[in-house]
């Protein structure tokens, strides 16, 4: 895999929703991988937004199976190579910035054009198929309730020791005529590894939603 360092002018970035379109074109190798929920494997690569201030170049850090090519309006600052290897009781400290978030059944969803919906079947008492619940998935809000989140995330990959949890101010963008909004939190802690093969799969494809505007690009280091 590849770590590179990435710079996007202020006009491509202003718009959260843009900036995943404008790093795509850095991979015209790279097919895209349909995903039903946050949670599938990842479409291509992963980033996380180190710098978006008003008027100034944004900053990126992205993750990709491919090594990104040059391409016109995005500047490439550096890129390594580098292969996860993490094993079993290795201490790591971590950083993730993500979006929480829990599913509810919302039976006012269709009236909420800027919530994000899934239609899920239920089941009677005897196991079959009656109909379709709308859902939709709010954000948590509470330090506890992130904490536990992310605990459940890591769940088999490894235990955490301690984590500092930062909130950031909700993001907004526009995705054609509709606005919407996400909160995120990044998690900077320690991690103790469990299991070395269930911890590289999160390293690849990254843990939670919203991996289109920067979430879930788990980083990793040696204590």
């Amino acid at each position: 895999m590849f770590l590179t360092r990435v710079e996007l002018p202020w006009e491509a970035a202003r718009n959260p929703y843009d900036i995943h379109r404008q790093l795509w074109r850095l991979f015209p190798g790279e097919a895209p991988e349909p995903r039903v929920s946050g949670d599938e494997k990842k479409q291509g690569f992963l980033f996380r937004v180190e710098s978006n201030l008003a008027g100034r170049p944004a900053r990126l850090l992205v993750q990709s199976r491919l090594k990104p090519e040059i391409a016109p309006g995005v500047s490439l600052i550096g890129t390594r190579e580098f292969h996860p290897n993490p094993s079993a009781g290795q201490r790591l400290a971590f950083l993730l910035t993500a979006n929480p978030v829990k599913t509810i059944v919302d039976v006012e969803v269709e009236a909420k054009p800027d919530k994000l919906r899934r239609h899920v079947e239920r089941s009677d008492r005897h196991g079959d198929k009656t109909s379709c619940l709308p859902k939709s998935r709010v954000p948590l809000v509470k330090e506890e309730e992130q904490r536990q989140w992310l605990s459940r995330k890591l769940t088999g990959a490894g235990m955490v020791e301690g984590v500092s949890v930062l909130p950031h101010a909700p993001t907004y963008f526009r995705k054609g005529n509709m606005g919407g909004k996400l909160v995120t939190a990044t998690f900077e802690g320690v991690l103790n590894v469990i299991n070395a093969e269930c911890l590289t799969d999160l390293l690849t494809n990254g843990i939670g939603p919203a991996k289109a505007f920067g979430c879930g690009l788990l980083l990793v280091r040696r204590c």
